[in-house]
């Protein structure tokens, strides 16, 4: 790398960048994905059940009532979808930039081949 200008550098660096930022975000999809079926599959848990609910706090099982938790698991379920769209743009915002930076690599590793 110590042939190409600060300007390459910087490009190849950029490039390298957004790949991991691509890993990243694909963990954090994975990991919302999970959470929202989760809490998808207890909220109809919840709804299917009767009588004395808990729900764990930490590491203590805590009672509580069925609206109110059926609330905070329909609450859980509007964040994690937000979650999935904010992720879904930062991923597609990087996706828009990689292959005009790809091109501008691909150029200059063919120059430095060829010069």
């Amino acid at each position: 790398m110590s042939e190409l200008t600060e300007e390459q550098k910087k490009d190849v660096m950029e490039f390298q960048n957004m790949q991991q930022q691509l890993q990243f975000i694909s963990i954090q999809r994975q990991q919302t994905a999970v959470q929202l079926a989760e809490a998808k599959n207890a909220l109809g848990e919840v709804k299917k059940s009767e009588g004395t609910l808990y729900r764990l706090a930490g590491t203590v099982l805590v009672p509580k009532k069925k609206d109110a938790l059926e609330k905070e698991l329909a609450g859980e379920i509007e964040a994690l979808e937000a979650r999935q769209g904010i992720i879904q743009k930062q991923e597609d915002k990087i996706r828009e930039r990689a292959p005009a930076l790809a091109k501008k690599i691909e150029a200059i590793q063919k120059a430095a081949k060829n010069g």
